[in-house]
Parts: structure tokens; sequence; C-alpha cells
């Protein structure tokens, strides 16, 4: 049992690809003294680490711990001045007699039973920060209760490449992961991304973070916004002088933090009286936005049908075009993707796909009829297709690259759509009520152009049953995806370039990532340019691009990386 309330109970949870084991354990072992050891537990994506007394032996301090039942793996920091489990009778009917609740057995055992009431439930006897993983949720969880001491404050953040959420006890740990570090609320818990209250009320996500990303809101308490948002004269309103002076009595008895709490108190009950919240509203939104401008965060998409929520995505960053292809494809309308090679029309299809529930079942062009329709082999036996699979069972069928598609392979499909039901070698067969078709291309299905060389003319009938979008590069999500000042101004500067010039020659967002992957690795930036960026282009058709690149900071060093480029080709 932990009952000394200055050990140190220092965590860090973490699921995901951008730090690895060995950049945590260091962060960590900065904290250690000779008589502390730093335990750890791996697994898939999950590393769980902890500062654990060397000459200690008890359950709690074995943390990181590996369950069984709701758990995977369990990590946490406990005060247990409340803690006397021979009165509590309660929790003896979950957990056996002798257990502590800060016991990772009990965590697993009341989870497994109760679900996330297991937080309020165990915030009577005792207060406490956890994190652990959920398999069967697929998502890390955290609780907090009321901060009794350092580390049971709870923070987390997302980490500077993938915005994945890494949790720790300590905020300058989580400073060398992340930009920005937030402090959950007392009594709340996280799963799949979201914040509830102890009582399973969700909590907005923004305005969780909102006390430390808005720049007026700090912790030094201030009603200057209000008096602005308001049209009654400042003299109404409290101000913190006029506070002062009626409370000097008090004020005596006070700490700073309960005078804080008295300030923000009465502000809260000046904004009820004057209804300014709508006014206080706009002006945290324009901030948010404000911030939003400069940090790109993964969002959520609500699902929407006929105006009615049936459901959302999981956060995560998203192609401009996402929500006009869902909406169609929600209406049952088969789509046709047209835009550049490496625009990221795949992992859109995917993401709707995942949105929607549904399967996506994958294939590279129809260059013959049976790679729709499938065939009998010499043995008698069927060899179904994915389209024969997503007609018949559901799920979204993405025609890749249907412009290098045979064209009267095609007519398989519209027969399909048109009538309803498709004959098979085997069986003929309705079409599932949940069968949809998207197709992707880079041309507009009249034939090959100075690009794309190899593609077809398809026929009329075909171009007449998709509805087509256009899907080009964006730009926000190339942002999102690689942030790199240099790099995105380079290459938005020199794809520019070369449309410009008139050079068939792609810089795709595919390619950025290319070039963002070898720069995070050290890669020098002549062998960059020469891989990824110039390619099969000769030295005019460099100097030519060169020279209509007008909008580029002319420090920056792959554009002086490209000029001293030497091509002998």
């Amino acid at each position: 049992m932990i009952n000394n309330e200055k050990e140190i109970q220092t965590f860090i949870a973490y699921h995901g690809e951008d730090v690895n084991t060995d950049l945590l354990m260091d962060e960590l072992k900065h904290k250690c003294s000779e008589n502390y050891l730093v335990n750890k537990k791996v697994s898939n994506k999950s590393i769980f680490i902890k500062i654990i007394p060397e000459d200690e032996k008890t359950s709690a301090f074995q943390e990181p711990y590996k369950c069984y039942k709701g758990v995977n793996i369990f990590v946490g920091a406990y005060f247990n001045v409340k803690l006397n489990l021979e009165r509590h009778n309660y929790l003896e009917q979950y957990i056996d007699k002798g257990y502590y609740p800060n016991n990772p057995i009990v965590i697993d055992t009341l989870y497994s039973t109760l679900g996330t009431y297991e937080f309020e439930i165990l915030s009577n006897y005792m207060d406490f920060c956890l994190v652990f993983w959920d398999d069967k949720e697929d998502s890390l969880v955290a609780a907090v209760t009321k901060a009794n001491n350092d580390y049971t404050h709870l923070y987390y953040g997302y980490t500077k490449r993938n915005h994945e959420m890494i949790f720790s006890n300590d905020k300058n740990i989580l400073s060398k992961f992340c930009s920005e570090i937030y402090e959950m609320q007392e009594n709340t818990y996280m799963i799949n991304n979201k914040f509830y209250t102890f009582d399973g009320e969700e909590i907005e996500k923004m305005s969780t973070q909102a006390a430390e990303s808005l720049p007026y809101i700090s912790d030094e308490p201030t009603i200057e916004p209000i008096n602005e948002a308001a049209d009654t004269p400042n003299d109404e309103f409290i101000t913190e002088e006029s506070y002062s002076k009626n409370k000097d009595d008090e004020k005596k008895e006070l700490t700073n933090k309960e005078i804080e709490r008295e300030v923000l108190k009465a502000i809260k009950e000046t904004i009820k009286k004057y209804n300014i919240n709508d006014k206080l509203e706009d002006t945290l939104n324009k901030k948010l936005e404000e911030y939003r401008s400069k940090i790109q965060v993964p969002t959520i998409n609500i699902i929407k049908l006929n105006d009615t929520v049936i459901g959302q995505t999981k956060a995560s960053f998203y192609h401009e075009k996402f929500n006009q292809i869902l909406s169609q494809v929600q209406l049952d309308e088969p789509i046709m993707l047209i835009g550049p090679a490496g625009s990221g029309k795949n992992v859109a299809i995917s993401q709707v796909a995942e949105a929607l529930g549904l399967h996506m079942y994958y294939t590279n062009n129809a260059s013959n009829e049976f790679k729709l329709t499938g065939f009998i082999d010499a043995g008698g036996n069927y060899q179904e297709t994915e389209f024969y699979k997503a007609f018949k069972n559901g799920g979204i069928f993405f025609l890749d690259e249907i412009d290098n598609s045979d064209p009267s392979s095609l007519i398989v499909i519209n027969s399909a759509l048109a009538n309803g039901y498709m004959a098979f070698p085997h069986e003929t067969i309705d079409r599932n009520p949940n069968f949809r078709i998207i197709a992707a291309a880079n041309t507009w299905g009249k034939g090959a152009d100075l690009e794309y060389v190899g593609r077809n003319a398809l026929d009329a009938a075909t171009l007449d049953r998709f509805d087509n979008i256009f899907f080009d590069y964006d730009r926000n999500l190339e942002k999102a995806l690689y942030p790199n000042k240099q790099i995105l101004e380079f290459m938005w500067s020199f794809r520019d370039a070369v449309y410009q010039s008139k050079i068939p020659h792609i810089v795709s967002t595919r390619g950025i990532g290319k070039v963002y992957k070898k720069e995070i690795n050290g890669i020098p930036v002549q062998d960059i340019l020469t891989s990824n960026v110039v390619k099969n282009l000769n030295q005019d058709d460099v100097n030519t691009i060169i020279g209509n690149m007008h909008d580029i900071d002319k420090s920056n060093k792959y554009y002086d990386g490209i000029k001293q480029l030497k091509l002998r080709r």
C-alpha cells in the first residue's frame, strides 16, 4: 500500500508509432535517483513506463501491469489517505477481501464488471490518476480524480507527427514530445478520444483545452473580455480591485487559490446575471479559430442521413472532398474520383468505408471481364472476385484506375447497376442493398494525355453512369500530414512551376510524404531531390521550372539545393 505522499509515482502511457521506447525511457530516467528503477511494459504499439522504488515489492509498484480481463496494460498513481478497505463492504462484492483498490487486479476486475462506472466507485475511496489500454475498445482509457498532490494530476498531449495521444502525470515529460499540453479536469475519464465526467456526461474536448490554449484565459483570472462583451457600463461589473476591497477581512484568511476560486465564482454569477453567454461564446469561438489556423489537429466528421446523426468518424486527417464523397455514397450514387496520381484517393475511399462500417473490396482496373465476373476453373470450382463478394455481401467496391480498364469489360458493371441483379458464371444473385461502387481515374475518360499516356477512352454509357468528383491535391491535408515549412514551401512552389512550365511531371501528396520521411531520417538534400523530386527530368526541364519558382524564400535549403543540382542525363 502506498501511504506516503512523497513517494515517486511518475508514469507515462502511450499507444502509437511516433515515439519509441528508448526515448520515453531516457526521459523518465532523468527523474530517477539511485534508489529508483524504471519499469516498462510493451505490447503491440502500447508503451507503459513507471518509476518504481528499488526495494518496493507491493503489487501497486509492480506496474506497469499486464492484465487479462477488461484491461491490457495498466499504470497509475494513487493517494490513499482516505482508504480503509475493511470499512467498505461495497467493494467486496466485486473483489476479494484484502486487496486494496489501487491493486491492478482490482482495477482489471472492476473494469471488466462495471466498465467506466468503476472510476466513480473508486473515487469514493482514494484519489488517483490512471491509464490503461482496452483491447475491446481499441483505445487508451484514462481517468483522474481530485489532485491531492503533484503526481495525481493527469496531463495529455498529441505527438508532433501523427498526433497520437500520450499521457503522463508529469507535464515536463510530455513537453519533450508534444507541442501543446493539457490537463484533464477533476473527476473525468477519457475513452475513444472523448472525455466524460464520472457520471457519464460528455465534455466538449475543446472547452477542456481552452484554459491552456486561448491567450486571455490564463492562471490569473480576468474579466476584461466579459466587460468588452456586454453592453452594460463597466462600473456595474465586478472587478478584481473592487472584489479585493470588499473582501479585505476575508482575504486575510484565504490562500491565493481560494481567492482565485472566489473571483471566478463571482465572474460566473455576473455572466449569468447579464446573460452574456452568447457574446462570450462568440469571443471564444473566434479565439479557437485563430488557434486552429496555427496548428493542424485531427478532426471528427459527423455522419448524417436526412439531417439525422447516425454516427461519426474517428479523429483523423481527411481530404477536403471527404464529406462530399461520404454524402453521395450514402445516396447510393456510383462515384468516379478524377484527379492526379498520389492525391490520396485510395486513402479517402478507405476512410469512407470505415466511416460507414462497410468492408472495402479493391480491384486495380478491369483488364478483362473475368476480373469482375470470375470464372469456373478446370476443376469445376468458381473463382470469385472482389466485385462478386461486394455485390453479394454488401460493401464498397473500389475499382482503381478505371481509365486503364478494357472499356468493354465495364459493360458488366453498367448492366449490374441498371438491373439490380447479376448473372455470374455459377449463379444469378440480386444486388445487396449495402453494395456501393467507387471508381478512381487520373483522366476524364477521354483517353491518354501527356502525363497519363496509357489510359483508355471510356464508353459514354459508363461515363454517364458515374457522378464525377474532381479530387485534386489538398494543401491543408498536406500541411497536417507533413508539418515541415521548408518542405511544403518548396514542393508547392515546385508543383506550381511545373504546371506553369507545361512540363509533364507529377509532384504529388505521396511524393511530399516521401520527402518528409527522408528529411526526418537525415537523408541529404541532394539525394532527396534526385530520388523524389527531379526523378526523370533533364537539366533543361529543371532550369525551366526553377525559373518559374517565384513565391519562395530564397534561403530555403531545398531551393538552394535544386539550383546547385547538376544532372548527367
